[in-house]
């Protein structure tokens, strides 16, 4: 199977997040729109639950991937990179007065406690640890994009910013706001700004080349482009445009893979480091304004979890059954890897 990174440019917030699952549906009922049922049938759903035509990873921010969900520190570890990264620097207070040997340490479990909360790591940098892969050298890797030599903070590239917007229900008989009975809620919104705008955001799509090429990708997503990224499109929101596509290469050695999906593991992937999240799915397209316009809830694991394997595979996981009543629904739980070498404890220094 070929891999292709599709780089995105948000050009509003989006209502509902860039999650692998979400962005495969999407790319479904494009399929659907453009080819034809019986091609999405055919080219896509008719093997899916025992060998996917493709699978897709979420949207990351422009030239980052998931940070790997790994061992926390061990307190040893800890002391060693307060005193490595804080303790011998001639750090300072606003005034410009020496911090005590107390302060310092303080200063660092504060930078220390903002890095544990960070989602992404750069994918050049993870590409230099991936063959030693631990929360040591990851947490070290991160403290370097975030502190200077002197070890003064430095302020991240990119916010990822998340809130609650009003709305108001518009009557559609009258046109206007319905004034009895309320109709006044909230939705949540979110999007990672830059320094000026919306940032460019990555998505990782692996498929055989006869099915899904580099001029096809490009027609699905110029389509989706037109017809919105899910919810609000009516109000602008999920609205981007396709930067570009290009066939990459991502890492194929390793004794674990981190995964660049949501995903239900299968039989395969026995011990590893994970989060999970319940997915309240939908249906989308025109299945949208269907009877039941829900599937079932799914528990799924968070890209960035670590699992080890014994087998180099395209693709991890297994496909779920009965999510809703149509038996042609689909839902991606598969695992898109990302090969690394997972270091044991006893390995790091």
């Amino acid at each position: 199977m070929q891999t292709y990174l599709v780089r995105i440019k948000p050009k509003s917030s989006f209502g509902t997040p860039l999650h692998s699952d979400t962005i495969f549906g999407h790319l479904c009922w494009m399929y659907r729109y453009l080819y034809g049922e019986e091609k999405l049938k055919k080219d896509i759903l008719n093997t899916y639950d025992t060998q996917p035509a493709f699978i897709v990873s979420n949207g990351f921010p422009k030239e980052h991937l998931p940070r790997p969900i790994l061992p926390p520190l061990s307190q040893n570890e800890l002391e060693a990179i307060i005193k490595k990264y804080f303790m011998t620097k001639p750090l300072k207070d606003k005034n410009g007065q020496p911090l005590s040997e107390r302060e310092k340490r303080f200063y660092g479990l504060s930078i220390l406690k903002k890095i544990k909360k960070e989602h992404f790591i750069l994918a050049e940098d993870l590409l230099e640890i991936k063959d030693s892969l631990c929360e040591k050298a990851v947490t070290e890797m991160l403290l370097s994009r975030r502190i200077t030599g002197q070890g003064k903070e430095i302020e991240t590239s990119f916010k990822f910013k998340k809130g609650a917007f009003p709305h108001n229900t518009i009557s559609r008989l009258s046109g206007t706001v319905v004034k009895e009975g309320g109709g006044f809620y909230h939705t949540q919104e979110e999007a990672y700004i830059g320094k000026e705008d919306f940032l460019e955001m990555d998505i990782y799509i692996k498929t055989e080349p006869s099915l899904l090429n580099k001029n096809r990708l490009r027609e699905l997503f110029s389509a989706l482009s037109q017809y919105g990224f899910g919810r609000d499109k009516s109000t602008g929101k999920g609205s981007f445009e396709l930067v570009e596509i290009k066939e990459i290469k991502l890492p194929q050695k390793g004794n674990a893979v981190m995964s660049l999906s949501y995903f239900i593991p299968g039989s395969s992937l026995k011990n590893g480091y994970y989060e999970l999240f319940t997915k309240f799915g939908r249906l989308g397209g025109h299945y949208a304004i269907s009877e039941i316009p829900f599937k079932n809830p799914l528990i799924l694991m968070t890209p960035g979890s670590v699992f080890k394997v014994e087998e180099k595979r395209q693709y991890y996981g297994m496909a779920i059954k009965g999510i809703h009543k149509k038996e042609e629904i689909r839902h991606q739980t598969y695992l898109f890897p990302y090969f690394v070498t997972l270091l044991e404890a006893k390995d790091v220094l």
